[in-house]
């Protein structure tokens, strides 16, 4: 809390003092209206940079129709400015919030209707569909009389000023720091990171990618509002892909994810022009190879996805003054991860994320598939698979590479709609749901290639898959509402707890891509557990794993049915794990079930060997395995 609190007032001072003394240096004439003028753009362009930011940089899509949305607002605003002004006799300034909340609106629901058909798409078809959107908002906005035709909207009221630019640029990026350390930044930076593993830890993919174009064209709207009544004039020729490119250009230098890097670099890239004007034969030259330089030594952008803390310099300038003067530091204990009794005295008592309850008849399967099938075109992968898991038990999914076994897990999860049959769910059909809203139900999974949110930390990792077990809303999350406060505490301590019973909570703050390959997938199964299943399905979780991690996973897999009272389902080929810990066993081949029953069973199947042995391109391997299985101790 005091660590919060420092930070907040040095931010706070940094903000008011960088305020008083611009202003200041205005109100006497040592600032000119010309570098004034430069000052309110450089603002501006901050916003548009954040706010695309949040698209390209979190969300991790090419967005290249951003100035689309800024001339939205821009002609929104002027629009309805001029209208009060000139036929209802309205004051200019008083206008101003009312135009720029429009155009922000207005923006928003052109974001929105973009969103919608555009975002089932991803990489380059997306930039295409952004592109597009954007030369066609250019090209109504040039033949349409509300907005002047191709001659634009001249004669706006130029009422912006540095105060009113400053005060927003600093809300925005405020909201967007603190949505971006909320349930629903990490849903977005997780799409960024693995759009499958995100939903299936609970994350909406299309809903947030809507979501976050929404939200990043409103601001972009805001910032056209301010534009258009700080130039006064605006044409749809201003608002042209080159308009999106030079704000691309701002986020890729400043750092893909880091707001502080666009901050950072929308100064620089609008100051440096003006900087260079001295050299105006060669000034865009200069400008180039200055970009192409940076780009070379600093690929990732100036900042990366790192921030700038004021909070660091401010202990590390502290900590070399004590060194100096050779003063010792107080020791203090470290603070306990939980319930303190300042925040018990303060009423703040986290919030636990849902433990749902999962009703179940005795005797009757937690998830059952009734002759569940699919077909791609007319091979079929799957076939009247017929399967019953029960309460609290490991039942293990094998059969040769190629015999289905993921594509059953595909359609267990929702990835794949099934063209036949049901899966049942504590008895209720999920066939048809949605991959988040089957975690939410109660059914979680791992990958067979590890799919973690690499650039997040551990604990990070296992705070997304509590998504569906929270509650707080997005403006809560912004504004910092007590209830975004006791949730964040209560999924803290769950998931330092998880982390406890995998021996990893020492690593919570590593970056997940800098764990140990046993590690990981360690990691994996604990996200997974965060989202609190009755089912969880392993997908050859033991794959590149070295005896002893394979050992140690065994155990791992024993403990948690017996700590979290789980069903367990896992395809996997090293039978020695298989026949080590499943009660019982169904074996696949050709998308059909040939063999269900318990290990001993299993071993001298005549069905199994015949599957095992027919697989000639892999004979080795496959001779392996069913050696492995009929010796009953590999």
């Amino acid at each position: 809390m005091k660590r919060n609190l420092k930070s907040y007032v040095l931010n706070l001072s940094a903000v008011l003092l960088i305020y008083i003394v611009i202003s200041s240096l205005i109100g006497t004439g040592a600032i000119n209206k010309y570098y004034t003028g430069i000052l309110i753009m450089i603002g501006i362009n901050v916003i548009m940079t954040v706010s695309l930011n949040l698209t390209t940089g979190f969300l991790g899509e090419l967005a290249l129709g951003h100035a689309g949305f800024m001339s939205v607002g821009a002609f929104t605003a002027g629009v309805i400015t001029k209208a009060l002004v000139e036929q209802y006799g309205w004051n200019a300034t008083a206008c101003l919030p009312v135009s720029l909340l429009a155009g922000g609106l207005l923006a928003a629901v052109m974001g929105f209707l973009i969103g919608v058909p555009a975002l089932r798409l991803k990489g380059d078809y997306l930039a295409i569909i952004t592109l597009g959107f954007g030369e066609i908002i250019r090209v109504i906005i040039q033949n349409l009389q509300i907005t002047g035709g191709a001659s634009g909207i001249s004669r706006i009221p130029r009422v912006n000023s540095f105060t009113l630019t400053y005060v927003l640029m600093i809300l925005v990026i405020i909201v967007m720091f603190t949505l971006g350390r909320s349930r629903h930044g990490r849903a977005i930076i997780s799409i960024r990171e693995n759009s499958v593993a995100a939903e299936a830890t609970g994350v909406s993919v299309t809903r947030y990618k809507i979501f976050a174009f929404t939200f990043a064209a409103f601001f972009a709207g805001i910032a056209g509002g301010l534009y258009a009544h700080q130039i006064g004039r605006v044409s749809a020729a201003t608002f042209d892909f080159n308009k999106s490119i030079e704000y691309l250009v701002m986020v890729v230098l400043g750092g893909m994810g880091s707001i502080t890097g666009s901050i950072i670099a929308a100064s620089v890239l609008t100051l440096l022009p003006e900087l260079l004007r001295e050299f105006s034969d060669y000034r865009m030259l200069l400008y180039s190879i200055i970009l192409i330089v940076m780009m070379l030594f600093r690929p990732k952008g100036l900042m990366g996805t790192a921030e700038f803390s004021l909070t660091f310099v401010w202990n590390s300038l502290f900590g070399w003054v004590r060194k100096l003067l050779k003063i010792q530091p107080k020791v203090k204990d470290t603070p306990k991860a939980g319930l303190t009794d300042e925040s018990v005295k303060a009423g703040h008592e986290p919030i636990m994320p849902d433990l749902p309850a999962y009703p179940l008849q005795e005797g009757e399967p937690v998830l059952e598939t009734r002759n569940l099938g699919i077909r791609f075109g007319g091979l079929h992968a799957a076939e009247e698979v017929n399967l019953r898991l029960y309460d609290n038990e490991i039942v293990g999914l094998i059969g040769p590479n190629g015999a289905g076994k993921t594509t059953v897990f595909n359609m267990l999860t929702g990835v794949y709609l099934p063209t036949d049959g049901d899966i049942l769910l504590l008895g209720k059909s999920i066939v048809g749901q949605k991959t988040y809203e089957i975690v939410a139900n109660g059914i979680a999974r791992t990958f067979q290639n590890i799919r973690l949110f690499k650039s997040m930390t551990v604990l990070e990792n296992v705070k997304v898959a509590f998504h569906t077990r929270m509650h707080y809303s997005p403006a809560t999350g912004i504004f910092r509402l007590p209830r975004y406060v006791r949730e964040e505490e209560g999924i803290d301590l769950r998931a330092r707890e998880l982390l406890r019973v995998f021996s990893m909570e020492d690593a919570a703050d590593t970056p997940a891509d800098g764990l140990p390959y046993g590690q990981q997938r360690k990691l994996e199964i604990c996200r997974a557990l965060a989202s609190n299943p009755k089912v969880l399905l392993l997908d050859e979780p033991a794959a590149g794993m070295n005896p002893i991690e394979t050992k140690e996973l065994m155990e791992t897999i024993n403990l948690i049915r017996d700590r979290f009272h789980i069903t367990i389902l896992l395809i996997e080929h090293d039978m020695k794990l298989v026949m080590g810990i499943c009660e019982r066993i169904y074996v696949l081949n050709y998308g059909r079930v040939i063999a269900e029953g318990k290990p001993a069973e299993i071993r001298n199947n005549p069905e199994v060997v015949r599957a095992y042995l027919g697989h000639s391109d892999q004979t080795n391997k496959a001779q392996a395995e069913l050696e492995a299985i009929r010796n009953g101790n590999a």
